[in-house]
C-alpha cells in the first residue's frame, strides 16, 4: 500500500511541476502531498520490527539530532541553489517533507523511549498524529483571508 501511495505522490507532483499554478493552487497540492506523505508514514511506521527498538535510545536521540543538522544543511543548499521553476518547488518539497516529518518522529520518539524507558516504536504513532495535526495546520495558514 505504501508503494502505491508513493506511486500517486509522484505522478501528482509531476504533474503540478509541468503546470502553472496560482499560490492558492499550490497550497491546496502541497496540502494534498502532506496528506499523502502522512498516510505513507502511518503505513511505514505500524511496522512491528523498527531498528530503533533494537539500539538505545541514546543512539536514536544522537542519530536524529545529527540527520537533522545534515536535512538542515540540504535544504539550505537547496534553497540557495533553486530557482523560481516550479518544477524545482513541489518534487523537493515532497521529499522534503516526507524525511523532515520522519526524522522529527523518530528523534522525539527516541526522546521519549529514553525519559519513559519504553520502546521507540511505542511512541511512533502519537508523535506522528501531534506531529500531522500542528504541521498539516500550519500548511493551511497561507489560505487564510487577510494573511
Amino acid at each position: 500500500m505504501e508503494k502505491i501511495i508513493w506511486l500517486l505522490m509522484l505522478v501528482v507532483a509531476i504533474v503540478a511541476s509541468f503546470v502553472p499554478l496560482e499560490p492558492r493552487m499550490l497550497s491546496l497540492l502541497v496540502f494534498a502531498l502532506f496528506v499523502f506523505i502522512s498516510v505513507a508514514l502511518f503505513q511505514r511506521f505500524q511496522r512491528e520490527d523498527h531498528w530503533f527498538d533494537r539500539v538505545s535510545p541514546l543512539v536514536g536521540v544522537g542519530v536524529g539530532i545529527v540527520a537533522f543538522i545534515l536535512y538542515a544543511l540540504v535544504f539550505v543548499a537547496w534553497f540557495n541553489s533553486s530557482n523560481d521553476a516550479q518544477v524545482w518547488q513541489v518534487i523537493p518539497q515532497l521529499i522534503f517533507m516526507y524525511v523532515g516529518i520522519y526524522l522529527f518522529v523518530v528523534t522525539t520518539a527516541s526522546f521519549m523511549a529514553g525519559a519513559t524507558r519504553q520502546k521507540p516504536s511505542r511512541f511512533f504513532r502519537p508523535v506522528l498524529i501531534f506531529t500531522v495535526f500542528f504541521y498539516g495546520a500550519m500548511l493551511l495558514l497561507p489560505l487564510q483571508p487577510g494573511l
